[in-house]
């Protein structure tokens, strides 16, 4: 497998070079998850549920209130005392939705 096929992410390293120090971009993480900044909120999962798919207990789920619904999204609802998130495809019919999940933050080292 060549270099152009492989996964990966855009990383710098070794001893950095004082001329190219005003080319580099810093990432916001704001503007990276954050897309609608008044719709958005964030919710901290509780529980195991959500293990099998990548998402733990103490992640961040990121809820976007102004994305239009696709039945593949995960979505967040009351349900009687507090927020649920659940598969969109899964929910009965008359169920409020209360907003999309649109990013989880997943800590990879507490």
């Amino acid at each position: 497998m060549n270099q152009k096929n492989q996964p990966g992410v855009s990383i710098h390293s070794g001893f950095p070079n004082p001329a190219t120090d005003d080319t580099i971009t810093s990432l916001d993480i704001n503007k990276l998850v954050i897309k609608h900044p008044l719709s958005t909120f964030f919710m901290q999962i509780e529980g195991d549920e959500w293990d099998r798919y990548g998402i733990f207990s103490g992640d961040i789920a990121i809820i976007d209130r102004s994305l239009k619904l696709h039945q593949t999204d995960l979505v967040a609802y009351w349900s009687e005392s507090c927020f649920i998130i659940a598969k969109a495809h899964n929910l009965p019919i008359d169920t409020a939705i209360w907003g999309v999940v649109s990013t989880i933050i997943h800590r990879y080292r507490p």
